[in-house]
Order: structure tokens, then sequence, then C-alpha cells
């Protein structure tokens, strides 16, 4: 049932924010809550899935004894995530992160249901799984007390397909990864852009890298 609240009971609200996320995390992001959706998106080899490991190890670190679920439905358990794996130093929350390497979505509700289901959540890739716009409302509502990270092909600076275009725009957190940088556009806050990889964005940008943290 829909609540009502007056402005003195919005105000005397108080919200779980994440403790111990790294400055520059922070400044990229802003001061994030312990439940918010997020779309990221960019062509393939500009870093969208270190980025998403080093936010993932952002999270755990930042939620002692919570797990992720990363659904790798294009990779699956193949050699390039786990290069990513390795690349990101991620065996440090071995028995924290779980991948799966394939799921629908009638297997992803069923998981999720279940006590103890994991708090982070990854969908790699919206258009793998084939998600409709409904079906990205009913994971929204359903698990609104978790972290539903939802990764996207890109059509040049945009999400590819609608479904993913309206999850960018409903999302709490929107991130194009392009040459190993972060263009993050949070509703929690954050001023800055976000290096995935400096060497790698520094080769790429070239001359526009010393105006990297202009918006």
């Amino acid at each position: 049932m829909p609540r009502v609240l007056g402005i003195d009971q919005l105000l005397q609200k108080r919200y779980c924010l994440l403790q111990g996320l790294s400055p520059a995390f922070v400044k990229a992001h802003g001061e994030l809550e312990d439940r918010f959706t997020a779309c990221i998106y960019g062509h393939s080899g500009q870093g969208k899935s270190n980025y998403t490991m080093q936010l993932l190890a952002e999270l755990l670190n930042a939620m002692p004894g919570e797990v992720a679920l990363y659904v790798a439905l294009e990779e699956g358990h193949g050699k390039t995530i786990q290069n990513t794996v390795v690349r990101q130093d991620m065996a440090r929350y071995s028995g924290r992160m779980r991948i799966m390497d394939c799921c629908t979505y009638a297997e992803l509700l069923d998981k999720l249901s279940k006590r103890k289901s994991p708090k982070i959540v990854v969908i790699d890739s919206v258009q793998y799984m084939g998600l409709t716009v409904e079906q990205y409302k009913q994971l929204k509502e359903r698990f609104n007390k978790k972290i539903m990270l939802f990764i996207s092909h890109a059509s040049g600076r945009r999400p590819k397909a609608s479904t993913a275009e309206a999850i960018t725009y409903d999302a709490n957190i929107k991130v194009r990864v392009e040459g190993f940088k972060a263009l993050v556009t949070s509703r929690f806050g954050g001023t800055d852009n976000y290096v995935v990889w400096e060497d790698g964005a520094k080769k790429y940008w070239g001359k526009k890298w010393k105006n990297f943290h202009a918006r």
C-alpha cells in the first residue's frame, strides 16, 4: 500500500549510508545508500568490466559480511572473466562473491527470493538476458533493499536498445565507460569522473587528459 509522509516525517527519516568507500570513489559517485540501482554501459574493451569489479570491491569493503552475485551471461566462467578477477584481485572476496554463468529471468527471481540471497546483484548484460522494462521494474520494486547493477552494450554514447535506455533514465547512478574512465552521473552527488586504469586512460585521451575531471 502507498504510504504518504508529511514534510516533518520525511525530514525525520534516517538513511543507511555506506561507510569506508575510497575518497576517489565518493568524489565521483557521492555518498551512497545501502540500496540503489545503477546502469553501466560502454563499448567492448573500454574498461567496463574492470570498472564493475572495482565498484564491487568498494561495495564489499563497505558492507562486511554481504555477498555479491555476478550473473555473467556473456562471459560465463570463461578465461576473460577469470582474467578480470585476477587483474582486480577479487580473490580478496573469496566466499563473498559468486559468479553464475547462465540464468533466465525466472531463475533469477527464484534465486533472489530465497532467504539470505545476495545483497549485490550484477546482470551482465541487459541484452543477453533479454530483460524488458517491465521485468526491470519488477526487480527494482520486489528487491528494493538490494543493490542492483545492470550492464549494457552501447550504441555510440548511449545505451543500446530501449530497455537499457529506460533503465539508464530510471537508475540512481548512470555510468558511461570510455577509454578507461567512468563518466558518472549520480543522484547521490559526486563532482568528478572516475579513473578505471590511469595508464590506459592517459594513452586513450591524450591531450584531453588534463581536462579529465571536467563535467
